[in-house]
């Protein structure tokens, strides 16, 4: 292809190609496509994704060849940018046309700057950044876990007296569960406050409430803290599981129910049957890094974030 690409909006009757696009350059495995085409549905139809303001579609005659997704949180002033395009398309420019859209969009949604995520093996879109003027500001480390079956013989890390756990209620927890979470992160790099809406609409795109746990306190029944944890079915028989958030009301901190709670959804996916457990942790967050160390987690990689800021 040598044809100029267009980089237009997002509209409904472009999901499928551009789905397809993000399967191609991210590596979906197939036995994952149908699962991932809904969660990926799901994500669009969040509260606050406005896909038709907030997705791009490059096309080089006729043919989407690279799309881009443009998460804008004017509450911490930036917009999270991803994008990709075609192995047959690189080299033309398509990325760079991309990323320059994404830095429009949160120049107009009036955000201070523009971020995205680059795994640490992707040296090529590192070097795509860098001459793009992006600085490389945060370091996450990439953590696995393989829990042993022995672990599900007595209490590993047994709760602090006076709390208990339960599974998430949908309907009833999602205003719990967002007053937790931006009690638990505030400040933190890279945390939005959610609403109790958007938990609920990542409640229904994930699918599985039953992999969320609620620590609360025995005597008041206030929630304290929470694991968010979530099963991919993998390609040879294998699943992994990931441990997607989990949080600790600042009150509560100092206690053990941080570690508790984790190891509390490591032995859920256990239960569920996973060979691994996977999870990401901000590098500066020396506490955190401690606790999963503790628990037997050992670094498999890095992911890092670059930065521009948008003020003309």
């Amino acid at each position: 292809m040598s044809d100029a690409a267009e980089i237009r909006n997002f509209t409904w009757n472009d999901f499928d190609s551009v789905f397809d696009t993000r399967a191609a350059v991210t590596g979906i495995p197939a036995a994952d496509v149908d699962e991932e085409r809904s969660h990926f549905r799901a994500r669009l139809e969040l509260p606050g994704a406005d896909p038709l303001d907030n997705v791009f579609v490059a096309e080089q005659s006729g043919a989407v060849v690279g799309c881009a997704i443009a998460a804008v949180e004017p509450a911490i002033g930036r917009v999270v940018g991803e994008f990709g395009v075609l192995e047959g398309a690189r080299g033309q420019g398509v990325g760079q046309a991309l990323l320059a859209r994404l830095e429009i969009r949160g120049a107009e949604a009036g955000v201070a700057v523009h971020q995205v995520n680059v795994h640490h093996a992707n040296k090529r879109l590192q070097t795509v950044m860098i001459a793009a003027g992006y600085e490389q500001i945060r370091t996450f480390n990439e953590l696995k876990y393989r829990p042993a079956p022995a672990y599900l013989e007595g209490d590993y890390r047994p709760l602090p007296a006076g709390v208990t756990l339960r599974p998430f209620v949908v309907g009833s927890d999602e205003a719990s569960l967002a007053s937790v979470q931006n009690a638990a992160f505030e400040g933190s790099f890279g945390f939005a406050p959610n609403t109790p809406e958007q938990i609920a609409g990542y409640v229904a795109m994930r699918g599985a409430p039953e992999d969320i746990l609620i620590a609360e306190d025995a005597e008041s029944g206030e929630v304290i803290g929470y694991v968010w944890t979530s099963v991919n079915e993998g390609e040879g028989g294998e699943s992994t599981g990931m441990i997607e958030m989990t949080g600790v009301r600042p009150d509560q901190r100092g206690r053990g129910v941080g570690s508790a709670v984790i190891a509390a959804g490591l032995r859920h996916l256990r239960e569920r049957g996973v060979g691994a457990v996977d999870l990401e942790v901000d590098g500066e967050n020396l506490s955190a890094r401690r606790i999963y160390k503790d628990l037997g987690f050992k670094k498999t990689g890095e992911q890092y974030w670059y930065q521009k800021s948008l003020a003309v």
